[in-house]
């Protein structure tokens, strides 16, 4: 499986060279909430049909439309999309009119619309005219790199020509009440085109697996996740880890264990902030950044570990190779 585009709309910009240079440069964003800057989505997607759409799917919406050709065959192109449970402020306002309007089913269909947890992959869908395979998968911020995998597994088994997958978060006021101080709340959306072979691409996806920790240990979880796919190359060849925690947690450390030479890519928290389930489809998006700057005498035929880890005891690892020739999967 080639990923052969991407893009994304953080709190750097709405501009996917924004992203990248601002990623690899470690330029640092204020204190605070970040949300994506200058975002309007009427600007972006025109007035007819966004009078009501959430945030979160405006931003997807948005970000799919850079990834998809005019040539692409609709009915063979899908979308897999990563979420948390949705959009949070769209629940609280059905949670809300549910108690106060004068009966509890006075609610607006476009509310329940966004509540929906697959309203986003259905409206993305729906507003490119995608018919091909559409899921939404919920996983913390293991989303990401989950969805990578299930994708794989559409595309080695024929359910589609073309993938778009990624992650959105929003910042409202109902995701604003959590509390994290490790970093501040961001939003944004990150998404990748996926094709099981192409002539050109940014890498190949040889590897994706999950692991549970049954006894907590989130670090031999990691650990045991990254062996399992570093079994299509060596720990030495690795260039570059990165993983979704900060630079002290037990993920971090793990990576340390397993690629001891390779380049430990700074936490993605550091440089964008807490995106939540959106954290690994930027990771990737940040993966790919830091090799295309590197160059080809840097990462061109080199290998990357990537792994992402919940509190409640899940690991994921994947392994791609930048920049090479296509191989067969």
């Amino acid at each position: 499986m080639i990923i052969t585009a991407w893009s994304a709309m953080s709190p750097h910009g709405t501009n996917d060279r924004d992203f990248a240079q601002n990623i690899v440069s470690g330029r640092p964003l204020p204190a605070g909430p970040r949300p994506v800057p200058d975002f309007e989505p009427r600007e972006f997607l025109g007035r007819q049909g966004t009078r009501t759409m959430s945030r979160a799917t405006a931003l997807a919406v948005a970000t799919a439309a850079r990834l998809l050709a005019e040539d692409d065959d609709r009915a063979r192109t899908g979308v897999v999309v990563g979420t948390t449970n949705g959009s949070a402020q769209s629940i609280l306002e059905v949670n809300r009119a549910s108690l106060l309007r004068g009966k509890p089913y006075h609610i607006q269909p476009s509310a329940i619309q966004n509540a929906a947890m697959n309203s986003v992959a259905g409206q993305i869908a729906i507003w490119h005219g995608l018919k091909g395979p559409n899921a939404t998968l919920a996983g913390g911020r293991t989303t990401g790199l989950l969805a990578l995998g299930y994708c794989r597994r559409l595309l080695l088994t024929g359910r589609a020509d073309t993938l778009v997958t990624g992650a959105v978060e929003e910042l409202t006021e109902a995701r604003s009440w959590v509390r994290d101080d490790t970093a501040p709340l961001a939003e944004g959306c990150a998404m990748l085109r996926l094709e099981p072979s192409a002539a050109h691409g940014l890498a190949d996806v040889l590897a994706v697996t999950s692991v549970v920790a049954t006894d907590g240990d989130i670090g031999s979880a990691v650990v045991k996740a990254a062996d399992r796919v570093l079994t299509r190359t060596s720990p030495g060849r690795v260039w570059a880890a990165a993983g979704s925690g900060t630079t002290d947690d037990a993920e971090s450390k793990a990576l340390a264990t397993v690629c001891p030479e390779a380049t430990l890519l700074p936490p993605l928290t550091e440089a964008l902030g807490r995106v939540h389930s959106a954290a690994g489809a930027f990771q990737l998006a940040a993966v790919l950044s830091h090799a295309a700057a590197a160059g080809a005498a840097g990462a061109a035929d080199r290998f990357v570990l990537l792994t992402s880890a919940e509190p409640q005891g899940i690991a994921v690892a994947a392994v791609l190779r930048i920049k090479g020739e296509p191989v067969v999967i």
